[in-house]
């Protein structure tokens, strides 16, 4: 009998503590740092050669107990925000594009995706009824809605994504002299721009510099095209 209520007693001890674990491991998307901001860039050698990572889109998963090692992110983009971006040729999976990453023991995952073209976000602009380009998923969790950013915000007439006459690639992505202009009058006067602030602060200055600057000094470029 007494051998019974122990194995009984063991056995509930075991389910409350993996029903906790597993609650600690669930992401939490007010704990968790997940930016609004999804940076494309036109050369995916630059943006992983600009130091601390900061080029990159860089998410940090967090449950109750903290940070969550292996958790499956998926940043998915919707239809209108997928056809606006310019896109490097050579991606993988249909469209719309699905980007998958890990998390690292840091709860981190980054993401470097080559492309351009700056969709703001909450920008009534956006085609359809939803004011994003996509959204970020961690193990099933949806944690948050978001922008592009990019080097490449402008095409060489001066259009963003977003703009009524819609921008025209023209099959490059590429930082030029029209994102140059574009870039400069924010970063010079730290006057806010959501297409100029590339570590999502809700800022733009010498940091966005710092990240931008690479790009505009080396004309990157990749082929490539916006359209479905």
């Amino acid at each position: 009998m007494i051998r019974n209520l122990r194995s009984v007693l063991a056995l509930t001890a075991c389910g409350v503590l993996a029903a906790v674990v597993a609650s600690a491991n669930v992401p939490d998307p007010v704990a968790s740092t997940v930016p609004r901001c999804f940076q494309l860039h036109p050369s995916v050698a630059l943006a992983n050669a600009v130091p601390s990572n900061a080029a990159k889109y860089n998410v940090t998963i967090l449950g109750s107990g903290g940070p969550i090692n292996a958790s499956a992110v998926q940043v998915k983009m919707i239809t209108p925000g997928d056809t606006l971006v310019c896109w490097c040729t050579g991606l993988p999976g249909p469209r719309p594009y699905v980007f998958s990453a890990s998390t690292n023991a840091l709860g981190v995952a980054r993401f470097v995706i080559g492309g351009g073209g700056c969709i703001q976000y909450g920008l009534a602009a956006i085609p359809g009824t939803l004011d994003y380009a996509g959204e970020v998923f961690a193990d099933g969790v949806r944690m948050n809605e978001f922008g592009t950013v990019s080097s490449d915000a402008v095409d060489n007439a001066g259009r963003r994504a977003t703009d009524v006459s819609l921008w025209d690639p023209a099959g490059s992505c590429a930082a030029g002299l029209g994102d140059a202009v574009e870039h400069t009058n924010p970063l010079a006067t730290n006057t806010y721009d959501y297409c100029t602030d590339f570590n999502c602060d809700a800022s733009s200055g010498a940091s966005d510099a710092v990240i931008v600057t690479p790009f505009l000094a080396g004309a990157a470029s990749c082929a490539g095209d916006a359209g479905p």
